[in-house]
């Protein structure tokens, strides 16, 4: 049977639960004598696909069962329940992952019990057609769908379906832009940083550049951390830079994220609640002894066999020529100096570990002040025998590299379960161990043979983050209903079905997107590199003079003005319809092929622009819609804000998007007049934002309402935009 011989082996194993919406459970023999109890699905051409009573589903030849069930088989009917079905390695690994998840829901009873809460009897409910298709474009893509591509879900028979859409938006650009979102925030990615005019703009491209090769969760890591130069020359040095000057913070939120270990309290005293002492927090910082962000004043020039200080150097020269020219140099002046200071944050290293305890070190293993030596942390008495603990570290300059290797080495005790856990918390709601920056002992965590199990995965798949989540998604745990039962802050969750839970600040803003432009991927930002042209000057260069610094500065003013300039159009201009593909737009954008107008424009409705929340300034300007909905201000990892609040509730019923999406330019209206009957108009406007048919009630009362024309239709949009049903994710 080739590769089916393992998977039918597999299968006689006990399965926990079965679903009341699976079909007729029977046994299956192959031509082996082999035995396996699962439900027939139906036939795909030679082939069989049945479902066992975990939900995962498993296609193999029809000729590898007995002459008998080969032939019930091509009598039975085929089974109208929707199915999981991947290709056999991923539904190996999705069904060994639901066997751990099934192990740890029978583990839950008894302490469910002690609560007084019913016993859990199986996963939540298989979610339907209507349910996963929005689920899975808002996990994945971070948006909903639109409406042809709710009904090409819905209207598609092929019982793999579901496993094509999961490896249809993992391969889209909705998943480059969904992702960033999810690292941005991880991160605390700000596109303006403190210093001077520095900008995370080539650091927020080269992030989202790795997101769209797929790199490796361990590569991306390993290059920020050892990352030199400028951001424009390296994005990747944008990780550091981004806590420039201040190294021990960036240590403690690089050991959070990276490795789910919270020691920040240990950068001023021993940890209180845990083992990690104060000297240890400074011999991991020892490995960043070594480092420095900013330029020294005294080496960044030199000029006829002396140093000196370029900023100091040309501005005399620089206030003359801006004289001479009949400018106002004190209306310039802190411009053009902060424009030369951004050149001088830079990644380097020394040729020596300045790191020493601080002056008020008070414990007895040492002494203030005294100069430490790098060590790595362990987490249990063997892991100093592990691959990842045996780095070179001849020289200062090795110590950074050293560092990042111990982080990323598979061997590390913590590297892929951090990342595990995370990715598990996306798909799910919640974390195997919370929070997710402190899986401070694996073993007290709900489920602790499963965080071990996903870590596994995720060495198996070479922290390929893509790879790991296409195998969540297509579990049977992740395709279950969502579970609506409130979960109490610190209570144990064991994931039987995903969390009901809100949409983020992006996912909502996304999902307007998908109203207004249809296809919102076709609009990115544009003039991605003019800031690193711009900016770029190089200090340490003895030829570098007063009018190339006034000449590039002059470019960099003009940025602003080269952005606006590219604002091509409103609502009316927006691209394809929703409906029918290659239609075009009314009023100005008729002249144009749909999409078209906008390869190198933007299009905007009132102040706002509208592009994909990866698209704008990271994170937003205060005001903005995303910012009053708890987008991160990107200041504390995973900072974003996921409880509902009175400036959301206004924004949703009064705000500028909510008048947006009713505007008779939208392109949810201009969907409306491609449809003739208000049974279908209804039918419609629902499929678009909730992504479901409406029930019969729902017909009627939406009939009456859209009978007052385009005041129907505003407030019909207005009225399920604000439903319960549109925020969450269900």
């Amino acid at each position: 049977m080739k590769q089916t011989t393992k998977l039918l082996s597999s299968l006689l194993v006990a399965v926990l639960f079965a679903s009341s919406a699976f079909a007729e459970l029977r046994t299956w023999t192959d031509t082996k004598g082999r035995q396996v109890t699962a439900s027939f699905i139906g036939l795909d051409g030679g082939d069989i696909i049945l479902q066992t009573a975990d939900g995962a589903s498993h296609k193999f030849p029809l000729t590898n069962l007995s002459a008998e069930d080969q032939a019930l088989a091509k009598s039975m009917k085929p089974s109208d329940q929707p199915v999981m079905l991947a290709n056999a390695t991923v539904a190996q690994a999705s069904a060994a992952i639901d066997r751990l998840v099934a192990n740890g829901l029978v583990r839950a009873n008894p302490e469910r019990a002690k609560g007084g809460k019913k016993p859990i009897t199986g996963f939540n409910p298989l979610a339907n057609d209507e349910q996963f298709v929005r689920r899975v474009y808002l996990d994945i893509v971070g948006r909903i769908p639109n409406y042809t591509e709710t009904m090409q879900f819905l209207q598609d028979s092929n019982p793999n379906k579901r496993a094509k859409l999961i490896d249809m938006l993992l391969d889209s650009p909705g998943y480059n832009s969904a992702t960033f979102d999810y690292f941005a925030e991880m991160l605390r990615v700000k596109d303006r940083l403190e210093q001077d005019n520095l900008r995370g703009v080539p650091y927020i491209n080269w992030m989202q550049d790795q997101i769209a090769k797929n790199a490796s969760w361990s590569d991306m890591v390993y290059a920020m951390l050892t990352a030199k130069g400028k951001m424009w020359q390296d994005g990747a040095a944008g990780y550091l830079l981004r806590d420039a000057g201040m190294p021990l913070d960036n240590l403690a939120n690089t050991l959070a994220v990276f490795l789910g270990t919270d020691v920040a309290c240990a950068q001023c005293h021993d940890h209180p609640f845990s083992d990690w002492t104060q000297h240890q927090f400074y011999e991991m910082a020892s490995f960043f002894g070594a480092t420095t962000t900013t330029m020294n004043a005294s080496r960044n020039r030199k000029e006829k066999g002396e140093q000196m200080n370029a900023m100091n150097d040309l501005m005399p020269k620089i206030e003359e020529l801006v004289t001479k020219s009949g400018q106002d140099i004190k209306r310039i002046r802190n411009g053009i100096r902060n424009y030369m200071g951004a050149n001088r944050f830079i990644v380097g290293d020394t040729d020596s570990n300045g790191m020493k305890l601080p002056h008020d070190y008070k414990y007895p293993d040492d002494k203030p002040n005294a100069p430490v030596e790098p060590k790595f942390i362990t987490w249990s008495k063997n892991d100093k025998n592990l691959p990842a603990y045996k780095q070179k570290m001849k020289a200062a300059e090795d110590l950074r590299p050293a560092f990042a290797k111990w982080v990323t080495d598979p061997s590390n005790p913590r590297f892929a379960m951090a990342i595990a856990n995370r990715m598990w918390k996306r798909a799910f709601g919640q974390g195997i161990s919370e929070p997710v920056t402190n899986i401070d002992d694996p073993k007290q965590s709900v489920n602790p043979e499963l965080l071990i199990h996903l870590a596994e995965e995720m060495k198996r798949v070479k922290f390929n983050i893509k790879d790991f989540m296409r195998i969540i998604y297509n579990t049977r745990a992740y395709q279950s209903e969502a579970t609506s039962e409130k979960i109490a802050m610190g209570e144990p969750y064991y994931f039987q079905g995903p969390l009901l839970r809100r949409m983020t600040a992006e996912q909502a803003w996304d999902s307007y997107m998908t109203l207004v432009l249809g296809d919102p991927d076709k609009y990115t930002k544009p003039l991605q590199d003019l800031y690193s042209r711009s900016i770029d000057l190089d200090l340490s260069n003895p030829k570098l003079d007063a009018q190339t610094v006034l000449v590039k500065y002059s470019a960099f003013r003009d940025m602003a003005a080269k952005e606006r300039a590219l604002m091509g159009g409103g609502l009316a201009d927006a691209g394809s319809d929703m409906m029918e593909s290659g239609t075009k737009a009314k009023g100005k954008a008729a002249e144009k092929p749909s999409g078209e107008m906008m390869e190198n424009a933007s299009l905007s409705y009132g102040n706002m622009i509208l592009r994909r929340a990866s698209q704008l300034e990271q994170p937003a300007p205060n005001g903005h819609f995303l910012i009053d909905f708890g987008q991160s201000p990107r200041a504390l990892i995973d900072g974003s804000v996921k409880t509902g609040s009175v400036p959301q509730v206004l924004m949703m019923m009064n705000g500028k998007a909510q008048e947006m999406l009713t505007s008779s330019d939208s392109l949810i209206f201009r969907t409306m007049e491609k449809v003739k009957s208000p049974p279908e108009k209804v039918e419609a406007l629902f499929i678009s934002i909730l992504n479901r048919r409406p029930t019969l009630a729902e017909k009627d009362i939406a009939k009456r309402a859209l009978s007052s024309g385009d005041d129907g239709y505003a407030n019909m949009i207005w009225a399920l935009i604000n439903t319960r049903e549109f925020i969450f994710v269900q």
